[in-house]
């Protein structure tokens, strides 16, 4: 925006950081585990402490089932974690952790074993009905994540050595600080602006024109890899459970029925559940049999099918074990919907290039968004040197203090747009929104009246300065501890 903001540009820069991921509130939702090929316990050494492959699996379980429990688990899978660059998340995640855990070995920061078993007796899934950590229960837990309890300790003896080191680094704001934000939060402006939409920008694609933007990125289409599957389906009989049979099975797995908000779901509302979990659980031995008759022989397949890779007809999970595997494989019973699925892996077919006809359609809606993105970039710069055809007004001033609504803009495109205006020096300009661009002119400035906003901006300072802090530090504790990685693609 405007001067004033540049000038004190250094409070207002907020770095997001997140040292580790110590989430295990969440129902576990089997998210599987992440093939390594090495042979070395870690996936990387930062300076004097190495990312174990344990603690990389935990960390991506939990991640995962974050991400599962917000969107649904329907919703998220393997694929689209592989599209979100979820490995990487986690490797930066740990990067970032170890850099602190050098530091605070370099300065002697350390936790007692008491220290880790108080953090361990706060998390309510681990205990019974009385309130008291459940040795089976917690034994339980382990095994369903593949945990060694020394294992598990440690990934929760490094969160608590980050705290430890944090806290004591972090500073409370000071009376300048104060007043040069609660000034930011005052600074009101008016603009006109103009909402240019993809809709609006009339262009025509001629064949001649689609043909060699295709020739020119023709490996970019390609058909999906396809597989070639025998599939043998073990699915559940009549299995008829006592009561104190499931009651068992609950107690001992009960951090697995959580809500939404990581609590505990009583047994009575969780006992369709439990039924399933526990059919699924005495199913595995006869689908381990079943997979050894099938291997022989002895059994034929259920159906043969030729899949497109991710097809929702087996889950994402088992998915990524046939891709890494070989033809002629024999899988190892997967569930699917309540049933185990034994998969053999009779031939891959590789992608290959789609001929124009093939790729026409996807080319035609690619291309036609590039020239209509390129159509509108010509119409802001048109607008940017004359603004006088901006033909909108905000009715109210906007500021950072109180959330506005710009009319024409999605309540999301209208924070993204009010951020920008803020964090920019010049007075007419453009932002790239959801469907087009925005483009605008500041046309009046005031600064409003103290709203004593003071004594509420504690947290907020305190905030900024440690990420600026944790920011700065990372640049020096990089330079400081050399990465070495032992596992492909994880940065």
């Amino acid at each position: 925006m405007i001067t004033w903001m540049q000038r004190h540009n250094k409070y207002l820069v907020i770095t997001i950081w997140i040292a580790t991921i110590a989430f295990i509130g969440a129902g576990f939702v089997g998210w599987g585990s992440v093939n390594f090929g090495t042979k070395s316990s870690s996936v990387a050494e930062v300076g004097d402490i190495p990312i174990s492959k344990v603690k990389y699996q935990f960390t991506y379980g939990n991640l995962y089932n974050q991400y599962a429990q917000k969107l649904g688990a329907n919703n998220f899978d393997r694929e689209k974690a592989k599209a979100l660059g979820l490995d990487k998340i986690v490797f930066r995640n740990l990067y970032n952790q170890a850099l602190f855990l050098n530091m605070a070995k370099e300065y002697g920061v350390t936790v007692s074993a008491q220290e880790v078993a108080n953090e361990i007796a706060k998390f309510d899934i681990l205990k019974d009905k009385d309130g008291n950590v459940d040795k089976k229960i917690y034994e339980n837990f382990l095994r369903s994540r593949g945990l060694k309890a020394k294992d598990f300790e440690a990934i929760i003896r490094d969160e608590l050595i980050v705290q430890k080191l944090l806290s004591l680094l972090h500073v409370k704001p000071l009376s300048l600080e104060k007043e040069a934000m609660a000034a930011t939060f005052r600074i009101a402006d008016k603009i006109d602006y103009k909402i240019l939409k993809l809709s609006d920008a009339n262009v025509s694609v001629g064949d001649d024109a689609l043909k060699k933007y295709w020739e020119k990125n023709r490996a970019n289409y390609l058909t999906n890899t396809k597989y070639n599957l025998e599939l043998l389906y073990t699915k559940a009989k009549d299995m008829n459970f006592s009561n104190d049979e499931l009651e068992k099975f609950y107690k001992e797995n009960s951090f697995n029925y959580v809500d939404k908000d990581g609590k505990i779901i009583d047994f009575n509302n969780s006992i369709e559940r439990v039924k399933q979990d526990l059919t699924v659980k005495k199913l595995k031995k006869v689908a381990i049999l079943e997979r050894n008759r099938f291997k022989k022989g002895k059994l034929k397949p259920s159906e043969v099918v030729t899949l497109e890779e991710g097809d929702k007809k087996l889950s994402g999970e088992l998915w990524k074990v046939i891709k890494e595997s070989e033809d002629g494989s024999f899988l190892k019973p997967k569930v699917v919907d309540g049933s185990y699925v034994t998969v053999h892996l009779l031939k891959k077919i590789a992608p290959k290039e789609k001929s124009f006809e093939e790729a026409r359609e996807e080319v035609a809606k690619e291309y036609k968004v590039q020239l209509q993105r390129e159509a509108l970039n010509k119409r802001a710069e048109d607008l940017i040197k004359d603004p006088k055809a901006l033909d909108k007004s905000v009715k109210e001033f906007i500021t950072l203090s109180k959330f506005q609504p710009i009319d024409g803009l999605t309540p999301q495109d209208s924070m993204k747009v009010t951020r920008y205006i803020f964090g920019s020096d010049k007075r007419v300009d453009k932002v790239t929104i959801s469907d087009g661009l925005f483009v605008y002119k500041i046309s009046e400035q005031k600064l409003l009246e103290d709203n004593n906003t003071l004594p509420t901006l504690d947290k907020e300072i305190a905030s900024i300065k440690n990420a600026e802090l944790d920011s700065n530090l990372f640049k020096d504790l990089s330079s400081k501890y050399s990465l070495k990685v032992y596992v492909k693609g994880l940065q």
